[in-house]
């Protein structure tokens, strides 16, 4: 176990909080498309899910960094395979590479379509502009990167908690009223029919797409503290609670606003705050560009060692190959697939954690005893 610092360092504190909650924002949750699916069609439970859902991807982040620092893991091969053993762990592990990548396409699909709705300019454009910002990452390295992140959030945040306070302060709907109109649609996107069943899916299908970045953020400081680690995670889940429980209020109370929108966070912040919603769409796509970075350079991770000429053109290659696929189907068809089928794949890999480590820790226990035993014969022989 590596472990140095004792004390706490605001400074370090500061930017992992930071690069944490800019990194999950992104543009799936900058939109609020993947989170209106999961949630938002759920009406009243659905804010309920995604309250339950920050609490437990905290956990499962406690979980991942203490298990890194205790046996000190740097790379999500060797975690995959310490949860779910050898021939399971590499499997996992080489469907996150493809997983990462479909999410790195999703995001600069989302972009494009943000830029596509408020603006009026073509697709492309916005996309491209992510992509020649992902292309610099690449080139930057990932501690500089997380500098740069972490600088950004707390923009991303004002913006967004702004517009979605407005927007319930005179709803169009109102929250029981929203809540009853869509359960009542059935020409929505829906990650499952039942609020808990989703929220559970969503959650499974995130951890397949945060695991590797939290492995990356222990082996950007491995000598920090466990407190500074403790400390960094509640603050920056706590926040993510707040903002995406009022996130999910306010869809479900301007419901009517946000039906059938590619963004329906711009959608709300268009009809109750048009003044902030330019705003908006800047920090949006500024959290756009805080997500896919990471991403990028994860998913390089599965090819390359890091800094060296292969890894940035292996990073480079696949950002171009993302953008060319993320011009077949819509960024919400492109959201419903990622989830229903990863979010089912997650929740396997859930599973399946939990009772190959149950059994390690089982047959660890049986063995404890045993040496004991032969100990006391040996030193009775002697």
């Amino acid at each position: 176990m590596v472990e140095k610092n004792k004390g706490i360092r605001p400074s370090f504190v500061f930017g992992m909080t930071g690069a944490m909650i800019a990194y999950y924002i992104g543009a799936s949750t900058g939109t609020g498309q993947e989170f209106f699916q999961s949630y938002g069609t759920h009406g009243i439970m659905g804010i309920f899910g995604v309250i339950i859902q920050q609490v437990m991807i905290a956990a499962l982040a406690f979980a991942i960094i203490f298990v890194c620092k205790k046996y000190d893991l740097s790379d999500p091969k060797e975690v995959f395979t310490w949860f779910l053993g050898k021939f399971v762990g590499r499997l996992v592990y080489y469907y996150t590479a493809a997983f990462v990548f479909f999410t790195l396409l999703q995001l600069i699909s989302g972009t494009g379509s943000i830029v596509n709705q408020f603006y009026g300019v073509p697709y492309i454009v916005g996309s491209t502009g992510l992509v020649l910002l992902l292309i610099l990452s690449v080139l930057m390295g990932f501690k500089k990167m997380i500098s740069v992140i972490s600088k950004i959030a707390p923009f991303i945040l004002i913006v967004m908690v702004l517009v979605f306070v407005i927007s319930l302060i005179n709803p169009t709907d109102g929250i029981v009223g929203g809540s009853e109109y869509i359960l009542a649609n059935s020409d929505v996107y829906r990650t499952s029919n039942n609020w808990f069943a989703s929220t559970v899916l969503h959650h499974s299908y995130l951890i397949l797409f945060l695991v590797p970045y939290f492995v990356s953020t222990y082996s950007v400081d491995k000598k920090s503290s466990n407190k500074e680690t403790a400390l960094w995670l509640v603050v920056a889940f706590s926040i993510l609670a707040l903002l995406t429980g009022l996130m999910i209020t306010s869809q479900v109370a301007n419901i009517s606003v946000v039906i059938g929108a590619a963004a329906p966070n711009v959608s709300v912040a268009m009809a109750h705050t048009p003044l902030l919603a330019t705003g908006l769409v800047a920090m949006i796509v500024a959290a756009s560009y805080t997500t896919t970075a990471p991403i990028a350079l994860i998913a390089a991770d599965y090819f390359s060692e890091r800094g060296t000429t292969r890894y940035k053109l292996t990073g480079i290659g696949i950002i171009l190959l993302a953008f060319a696929i993320s011009f077949v189907g819509s960024y919400a068809q492109i959201i419903n697939v990622l989830m229903s089928v990863s979010g089912r794949i997650g929740l396997g890999v859930y599973i399946f954690a939990i009772i190959y480590r149950s059994y390690v820790a089982l047959t660890a226990a049986k063995r404890v005893p045993v040496a004991k035993k032969e100990s006391k014969v040996v030193s009775t022989i002697d």
